[in-house]
C-alpha cells in the first residue's frame, strides 16, 4: 500500500481519499508559475484535487486570496483538510462545484489547473479516476473559455498539458484572443521527447513582451533529479 500522505516543507498533503495522488504535475505546475505578490492578490485553483497547487501557492505568496473549486465530493472534503491543517488556513476557501458552474462577480489575478487530459482512451472501472483523468466533463476548449471569463484586467491562465494538446491549445487561444507569455516543455529523463508542457497564457498581449520558451528536465540517466529540478523544487521536497 503506497504512503496515505506526502510530506512537504511546510505542509502535509494527505491524499487516501483522493482518485488522483499527490504527482508530478501539480509539483511543477505550483513551484514554476509565476505568484509575485505584487500582481497576483486573487488566485483561482480549477479541479484542486487534495489542494496540493493552492497550498504551494499559499506558501510562495503570503498575501493571495485563493479559491479552490473541486467536482468530487471526496476530494473536496480531503483537501479541505489538508488546507485546515496547514498554515495557510485563513488564505484557502476549498468550493465543492464544478468549474462550469462556478459562477462569482469577483475577477482572478492568476487561474490555474492541473486539469484532466486524457480524451478517446480506455477507462478503468473506478469512476472517480476516470473523472479526475479524464476530460469528458471539463474539456481543454471548456475550461479555458470559462477560465477567460474571469480573469482580472491583466489576469493569467496557468496549466500543464500533455504535448499532444499542443496543437488544439493554440487552435483555443487564437479563438479566444489570448496571448502566450511563457512556455516549459518537460522531459521526464535525459535523452527523451518532451511529454508535458507548461504554459502561461494572458487576455493582455503586453508591450515589448515577447513568449519565453525553455526546457525543464526532471532526471538524469541515473534517475537522480536534476539540477535544475532541484532548483525549482527546493522549497517544498524535503
Amino acid at each position: 500500500m503506497s504512503n496515505p500522505y506526502f510530506r512537504f516543507k511546510q505542509f502535509t498533503v494527505w491524499h487516501d481519499k483522493c482518485a488522483m495522488k499527490v504527482g508530478t504535475d501539480g509539483v511543477l505546475l505550483g513551484a514554476w508559475v509565476p505568484v509575485a505578490d505584487n500582481v497576483t492578490r486573487s488566485v483561482l485553483d480549477v479541479g484542486a484535487g487534495t489542494g496540493l497547487v493552492a497550498l504551494m501557492i499559499a506558501q510562495r505568496n503570503t498575501e493571495a486570496e485563493i479559491d479552490a473549486v473541486e467536482i468530487d465530493k471526496d476530494a473536496c472534503i480531503q483537501a479541505s483538510e489538508n488546507v485546515e491543517k496547514s498554515p495557510f488556513k485563513n488564505r484557502i476557501k476549498v468550493i465543492h462545484q464544478s468549474f462550469p458552474e462556478y459562477a462569482i462577480a469577483k475577477k482572478y489575478d492568476l487561474i490555474v489547473s492541473n486539469p484532466p487530459f486524457f480524451a478517446h482512451s480506455l477507462k478503468s472501472p473506478d469512476q472517480k479516476r476516470n473523472a479526475a483523468r479524464h476530460n469528458d466533463t471539463l474539456p481543454l476548449r471548456l475550461l479555458i473559455g470559462h477560465a477567460t471569463k474571469m480573469l482580472s484586467e491583466y489576469g493569467r491562465i496557468a496549466l500543464i498539458l500533455p504535448a499532444q494538446l499542443s496543437e488544439e491549445l493554440d487552435f483555443i487561444i487564437a479563438t479566444h484572443g489570448l496571448y502566450q507569455i511563457r512556455r516549459t516543455d518537460v522531459i521526464s529523463a535525459e535523452g527523451l521527447i518532451s511529454k508535458r508542457f507548461l504554459i502561461e497564457l494572458s487576455s493582455k498581449n503586453l508591450p515589448g513582451k515577447r513568449l519565453a520558451t525553455d526546457t525543464l528536465v526532471l532526471e538524469t540517466n541515473e534517475r537522480k533529479r536534476t539540477l535544475q529540478y532541484q532548483e525549482l523544487t527546493k522549497d517544498f521536497y524535503l
